[in-house]
């Protein structure tokens, strides 16, 4: 009742019998602002940027060349959550794709556990899986590719 009111105190009195509430509020004490936390992003399968707390110099980025065994031909399929990635619908059946399958739009190609959730990944595209890019079982981050498809 004292709340609704914004009264700060409230004297109720009857039958002798007298009932005082006082609303107190603490003061708010606000410090100065948390210290940054400094961010890693990773940017792609062979690029990583570093990003230094506010206040620093520009920031740092790391990048390696593609290696000779990593193709770069084709269109990633992207994790679309965070998560786990299981190339096969169970530990005893086989996996959706391999390298050399013809896809088309619509399939399913992977599956991303996140949360105790399988979440089924499927291709944006038609065409032949050049490249598995991550292990069955292997975490995953959004966006991360996990695979390449090259289109007719």
């Amino acid at each position: 009742m004292a709340a609704e009111s914004g009264a700060a105190e409230v004297e109720i009195e009857a039958d002798g019998v007298r009932v005082l509430v006082r609303q107190y509020v603490s003061p708010t004490i606000q410090e100065g602002a948390p210290a940054p936390i400094p961010v890693t992003v990773q940017a792609g399968p062979s690029t990583t940027a570093v990003i230094k707390e506010k206040g620093a110099e520009s920031p740092e980025v790391e990048s390696s060349p593609p290696s000779e065994n990593e193709s770069t031909n084709g269109t990633p399929v992207l994790a679309p959550t965070p998560g786990t990635f299981y190339a096969k619908p169970s530990p005893d059946s086989e996996p959706f794709v391999q390298v050399g399958d013809s896809v088309s739009i619509g399939q399913t190609v992977c599956i991303i556990e996140a949360m105790k959730l399988m979440n089924e990944v499927e291709s944006e595209v038609a065409g032949t899986v050049t490249q598995i890019l991550v292990g069955d079982g292997d975490p995953v981050e959004y966006d991360q590719p996990l695979l390449l498809i090259e289109s007719p």
